[in-house]
């Protein structure tokens, strides 16, 4: 029985053995580099409000590693980088942005949006998978969630336009 058992060892080992001898490994073959640039920008008014607006750029490069044709077969190859593709997200940010403050009450929370035409009150109850019914008043009703940064985002239905409309809020 221990011989059996030696047996079966030494040809499971030897199996996976010439299992991962087998493998090859698979390099890429393109070079990436990111980068990103923030700008901000300070503007002051004649009554002394200051705005800032910050401006991001996210830059991609790609570069793809080409072996010279003439050198196949050798062991040592020489290799040329190709042109690059450049790609660029841009995001922009203001502090020109509505703001929100939020007050918990048993039920969800009353919120304050201030906005530069006047601050209005909500009643904000909590809906499945983080969303919520905001509550204007009357038939003024919106769906809304908080996005990563604490904005609170309001999602809500212009008959006259017949559109959604989505306002950012900040987190005062």
């Amino acid at each position: 029985m221990k011989t059996l058992q030696t047996l079966f060892i030494i040809i499971l080992l030897g199996y996976t053995s010439s299992i991962f001898a087998q493998s090859e490994e698979t390099k890429s073959t393109e070079n990436f580099s990111k980068e990103t640039v923030t700008k901000i920008i300070r503007i002051k008014g004649p009554n002394g409000e200051e705005k800032v607006i910050k401006k991001q750029e996210v830059i991609t490069k790609k570069g793809k590693i080409k072996l010279n044709p003439g050198d196949e077969g050798k062991t040592n190859q020489s290799a040329s980088y190709a042109d690059e593709e450049v790609q660029v997200q841009k995001s922009q940010s203001s502090s020109d942005m509505d703001r929100y403050s939020k007050i918990s009450d048993g039920k969800g929370y009353v919120m304050t949006f201030f906005k530069k035409s006047g601050n209005k009150t909500s009643k904000v109850r909590p809906l499945s998978n983080g969303f919520y019914i905001v509550n204007f008043g009357g038939n003024d009703n919106g769906i809304g969630h908080f996005d990563a940064d604490k904005n609170f985002i309001v999602e809500s239905y212009d008959a006259n336009m017949d559109q959604v409309i989505t306002t950012i809020y900040k987190s005062n």
